[in-house]
């Protein structure tokens, strides 16, 4: 699970970094709604065409994040327990038989019989972990769409408010943008405005 931070901040990375190129028509909306950026006056960045957010940052202080994480974990930690269960029984299956094996206690023929109902268990065993790496691999892909579609569905919303054209990713390490002018952050930004968005769609899910 610890490389599971690793494993989003890379992916999220690749998505962002790149650009996110934000260019559309239309009227642009001047009032503040809900969970979107203050104007530039209040907020003390003025209107520009390339901004940029820390990609860390963002991934660490979302709310949205934590529970999409919580719910991995709780996929994970449970998918866990089902094949150290079924392996555990296994292991003991084993044991008895080699111990009955080794006392006289079944007869040769059926000990051939076990040991090639262990051999498919072991094959349905090797299965099921697939499956399950499978499953989770899967689960994780969905949860970091879900990140980058909801960055970029935020950062849609509010450009038309500071009419930016492009906003750029940055990372601590591995990131391509290697300087970039203070001024031109809107991370806090745009943790607060997700944040703050996102606690109102669940309280009007209540």
């Amino acid at each position: 699970m610890k490389k599971l931070n690793l494993i989003l901040n890379i992916v999220l990375a690749l998505a962002v970094v790149a650009l996110f190129v934000l260019h559309f028509t239309g009227k642009s909306s001047t009032e503040d709604k809900p969970g979107m950026l203050s104007t530039g006056e209040e907020t003390g960045i003025s209107s520009t065409e390339i901004v940029y957010i820390d990609i860390d940052s963002v991934l660490n202080s979302l709310d949205l994040y934590f529970d999409l994480q919580k719910k991995f974990e709780k996929k994970y930690k449970t998918s866990e327990a089902e094949f150290t269960s079924k392996q555990k029984s296994f292991q003991e299956a084993i044991q008895d038989l080699d111990y009955r094996m080794r006392k006289g206690l079944i007869t040769r023929s059926d000990a051939q019989v076990q040991q090639q109902e262990l051999a498919q268990e072991e094959q349905r065993l090797l299965q099921l972990q697939n499956q399950l790496q499978n499953e989770l691999a899967e689960q994780q892909q969905v949860m970091m769409r879900q990140i980058i579609d909801s960055i970029m569905e935020y950062l849609a919303e509010v450009k038309e408010i500071h009419k930016f054209q492009y906003v750029l990713g940055t990372q601590l390490y591995g990131g391509n943008i290697l300087y970039a002018n203070n001024s031109l952050n809107i991370t806090k930004l745009v943790i607060d405005g997700m944040n703050e968005k996102y606690k109102k769609q669940n309280e009007e899910k209540k």
